[in-house]
């Protein structure tokens, strides 16, 4: 079931819009680091580990690189990122 989960992300459209989200939400943090640490750090700073996670699931997807382990296939799931990347960006793009 996960090769499957995975092989759905495999495809070079969906690559690169990994490597886009990930290019993006970097960009935002690094030039508007104080609306990120006051939306995500305040009283869950948890939520911050679980965006740059997200955002290293989907930079190790954009890059390209292939995953054999079924074990890893499964901790950085390319649609797991997404889920967390997309809401986090769309809350920072809001402020």
């Amino acid at each position: 079931m996960i090769n499957t989960l995975y092989n759905l992300t495999a495809k070079g459209l969906l690559k690169a819009l990994s490597f886009i989200l990930a290019t993006a939400l970097f960009a935002i943090i690094l030039l508007n680091s104080t609306a990120f640490a006051l939306t995500f750090g305040g009283k869950t700073p948890y939520l911050v580990m679980l965006i740059f996670y997200g955002m290293a699931i989907l930079w190790i997807h954009g890059v390209g690189f292939e995953i054999r382990s079924t074990i890893w296939k499964a901790i950085f799931l390319p649609i797991v990122g997404y889920l967390i990347v997309i809401p986090s960006l769309c809350i920072l793009l809001m402020k």
